[in-house]
């Protein structure tokens, strides 16, 4: 046991005053008359033994009763088992955590001010040459320093609610980064939150002593939209497009005929009704057909509280008028790929001679095909190969009489297998990689005997372990009839015959349609649909050629800001940062450019899941000597830190003894007649 103020233990030199005026008080002698003095000397003994006895324990009532009250002002506490703080100067870190989830209500106040309360009661419990830090999800400039106690309060008052999300190992290696500029050993680090389980964990510094302080709410349900995506790689004008929903219940209560309503472009479209089971999730396919070519705006939407920032989901998507296609051939066009794309409305056809070929011809096709061609020019195999590194998409169909050198090296320089030779031998095609993107939604039902293309002739390639081959299509005898080979962002696809009828039925098979129609289409970069606010990863546009330097510039209510940009090949990278505080659809412009791109910011769905980490489960997450777990219910937060900083405090024990020995002083006083 331990004093918290030892000095006051001079005062037990007061007990001497019970003993003296025990010592000359009770010794006094009073005359009694008896008129019968027969037993007078046996009930002087008697009467003498039982003053005696009072007389000691009404002595040794006050002295102890004297005594306890001396040690309720010295404050005496047994030492706590953790890491003991060393006297001087403190350096604190209080984090406030003020995410949505915090909004959260309990006994009619919302955590986020329960948080702030304890906060301030926290600091007031340290001396004023202290020095604090607070730290919140924003990650401000003026919270990366520590301050006075009075600064620190006046802070607190200003902290509200934020969409931004930090995992709890963010948080920490914040607030040791701060601290560990101060040369102390007394460091301390306090965790306001209500502990989601979805921020993880942390690592504990043996430097430091934490304090966990889990706020828990009253019982509350969520139902919000998780995340959502197309079955469909492209959106095209006038296609039926399938939008999979996925709604999570992360509540304790069933919810039934929760509406999901779907709006296009401002208009409501569909509305369907969901059943959701505790704890679990469903999906929900939205079915509609675009009309409007360029960017559209859709919504998705529930009906949910009190947690309601969740309840919507926006999404941009770019519709294509039309899928670009450039056909290269030495003489003439070919008939199959002009019955494919010729006159189709959603495509953009393009037949040139290897003769007439500039490298500029490519830019903006979604697919390239080689036709037949004899050889492939230096020029145009250098511009083919730059078309596919910034993701282009190249099928060849090899010459009917082409030099095999000449294919090799534009080949090899790709990572694709050699051309070995022209074989003859009849084949049947026997192999389909059904689980290759280009067969998806091909078939709606895979027959056991599929009837493929029949090959009379063929050229034969190697086969090489360090290449990036895929194969797609494969003879019966094992070699490949086609096959993707992946090339940085690109991919180039290679076909074992040319698009002819003497050499393979595939120009009239069934199959020949979906396999040219998916080479086309997916490579059509859409980009993502969604982002979330706060999201390190960096928005993707499309690289716009300007005189000087580019600026591009991001938009949207109220808001307008130039954001960071990076250059990566045909694309540019924007780094939102934190300047977005606001769910809802945004505008990238460049300045006397034609570029107007649509950005979809969604809240982080992190906050939606509401798993909280219970006080014992944290402790038994955190077992550590130097990591406290105070239960944030308690209304006297910093009291209970206070007592845990410093060990099992006794003071309150001594008043109730002191006035316990005084009761009982009285109590002998009064009702013991000697």
């Amino acid at each position: 046991m331990q004093f918290l103020h030892p000095s006051f233990l001079w005062a037990l030199l007061a007990l001497a005053i019970p003993l003296i005026i025990h010592l000359f008080n009770f010794r006094r002698f009073k005359t009694i008359y008896f008129s019968n003095v027969k037993f007078l000397k046996e009930v002087k003994e008697e009467t003498a033994s039982r003053s005696r006895l009072k007389h000691l324990l009404v002595l040794a009532a006050r002295l102890l009763a004297l005594a306890f009250l001396v040690f309720a002002f010295a404050q005496p506490f047994i030492p706590s088992s953790k890491v003991p703080l060393n006297s001087g100067k403190k350096f604190i870190s209080i984090y406030i955590d003020n995410s949505f989830s915090m909004n959260a209500v309990s006994g009619g106040k919302s955590l986020l001010d329960k948080a702030k309360q304890a906060a301030v009661e926290i600091a007031k419990n340290f001396s004023a040459d202290d020095e604090f830090q607070l730290l919140t999800n924003d990650f401000e400039g003026k919270h990366q320093r520590l301050v006075g106690k009075e600064s620190f309060i006046s802070m607190v008052d200003e902290v509200e609610i934020s969409p931004a999300v930090r995992d709890l190992s963010e948080i920490t290696v914040r607030q040791r980064d701060v601290l560990s500029r101060e040369n102390s050993s007394n460091k301390v680090a306090y965790l306001l939150s209500d502990f989601q389980k979805s921020l993880g964990t942390f690592q504990v510094d043996t430097d430091m002593n934490y304090y966990l302080i889990p706020l828990a709410a009253d019982a509350q349900a969520n139902v919000y939209i998780d995340t959502c995506w197309f079955s469909e790689p492209v959106q095209l004008l006038n296609q039926t497009l399938h939008l999979v929903v996925k709604v999570s219940n992360s509540g304790e209560k069933d919810i039934e005929n929760n509406r999901l309503v779907f709006k296009l472009n401002g208009q409501t479209k569909t509305m369907s009704e969901l059943n959701i089971a505790a704890g679990s999730f469903v999906y929900d396919t939205v079915t509609f057909v675009t009309n409007q070519s360029g960017w559209n705006k859709a919504e998705l939407s529930i009906s949910d509280y009190p947690i309601t920032y969740d309840d919507n989901y926006y999404l941009a998507f770019n519709v294509v008028q039309k899928v670009k296609v450039l056909s290269i051939d030495d003489s003439r066009p070919n008939r199959f790929l002009d019955a494919l794309f010729k006159d189709q409305a959603e495509f953009e056809y393009t037949s040139i001679t290897s003769a007439a070929f500039e490298a500029d011809m490519l830019a903006g096709n979604q697919l390239v095909v080689l036709d037949n061609l004899t050889a492939i020019s230096a020029g145009m195999a250098a511009a083919l190969n730059a078309y596919i590194a910034e993701g282009g998409a190249v099928v060849l169909f090899p010459g009917e009489k082409c030099e095999i050198d000449n294919y090799n090296r534009f080949l090899n320089n790709l990572g694709a297998n050699s051309i070995t030779g022209l074989s003859e031998q009849e084949q049947d095609l026997t192999g389909i990689n059904l689980q290759q993107n280009i067969f998806k939604d091909v078939f709606e039902k895979v027959p056991e005997n599929m009837n493929l293309p029949h090959v009379k002739k063929y050229y034969t390639l190697s086969r090489s372990a360090t290449s990036s081959e895929e194969s797609i299509l494969t003879l019966k005898d094992g070699n490949s009839f086609l096959s993707l080979y992946p090339f940085q962002k690109g991919s180039l696809y290679v076909f074992a015959v040319p698009l002819s009828k003497d050499f393979s039925e595939l120009p009239v098979h069934a199959i020949f349609v979906p396999l040219l129609y998916k080479m086309a289409v997916l490579n059509i970069h859409s980009g993502r649909i969604a982002y979330f606010i706060g999201d390190k990863t960096r928005v993707e546009v499309e690289a716009v050629k300007t005189s000087g330097e580019p600026v591009y510039k991001v938009k949207g209510d109220n808001v307008e800001f130039i954001p960071e940009q990076f250059a990566v090949g045909n694309k540019i990278l924007l780094g939102l940062n934190e300047q977005v505080r606001k769910a809802g659809f945004y505008k990238v412009s460049l300045e006397n450019t034609e570029l107007n791109e649509t950005l979809a910011l969604n809240f982080d769905r992190k906050e939606s899941d509401l798993r909280f980490f219970t006080a014992a489960e944290l402790k038994e997450k955190y077992p550590q000597k130097n990591v406290s777990v105070v239960n944030g219910a308690n209304a006297e937060v910093a009291t209970v830190v206070k007592e845990l900083d410093r060990g099992t405090s006794l003071w309150k024990w001594c008043i109730v003894l002191t006035l316990l020995f005084l009761a009982l002083e009285v109590a002998l006083l009064r009702f013991w007649k000697v």
